[in-house]
């Protein structure tokens, strides 16, 4: 059975960063964030584009899925589009929750927006990251899901990422 790792957290938290250094330390494969393709050039989305982006993103996960890899990191997940949908949209459409209870069971990371600011035309919500950091954390345990929140520069958030796996039963390999 594959062993998922989602990153989660509010955007410029390192979570791309951080999932190819996970990828690399547990020699596992990942999966990229499907709305970062999607979207580049675009000036503008409504909810029709979010929901190709959330299709997107869950037929690259079920693609990986078939590989069946003992490790799968996810740049992102379902969670990440519900929490994105309500702060944009309002009310989330039914089918999100549904393809969230319905999700392999995985380990969240969630990143600390502990790390400066990096400017991109994808991003947001520059001066509202604490806030959504506090609204994935209740989500997360909302839904009784487990997780670890990851803090630090680079090496510091792996080795906090390797931590927070560690208490949740995932162990890297011994190099």
């Amino acid at each position: 059975m594959t062993r998922i790792i989602s990153i989660v957290g509010p955007e410029s938290c390192g979570k791309t960063t951080l999932a190819r250094a996970l990828a690399e330390r547990l020699g596992a494969s990942w999966v990229e964030e499907y709305a970062r393709a999607y979207l580049t050039g675009r000036p503008d989305y409504d909810e029709a584009d979010l929901e190709a982006i959330a299709r997107g993103q869950l037929a690259l996960e079920e693609r990986a899925l078939d590989g069946e890899p003992s490790v799968l990191v996810l740049d992102t997940d379902m969670l990440v589009i519900r929490i994105w949908w309500q702060e944009r949209f309002g009310r989330v459409p039914d089918w999100i929750e549904a393809a969230l209870r319905r999700q392999p069971p995985r380990a969240y990371l969630l990143t600390s927006p502990d790390l400066p600011w990096e400017p991109d035309p994808l991003r947001e919500a520059q001066f509202d990251r604490e806030r959504l950091f506090g609204v994935y954390r209740g989500v997360l345990e909302e839904r009784g899901a487990a997780f670890g929140i990851v803090g630090g520069t680079e090496d510091a958030r792996l080795r906090s990422a390797l931590a927070a796996l560690n208490r949740q039963g995932i162990s890297p390999p011994v190099d």
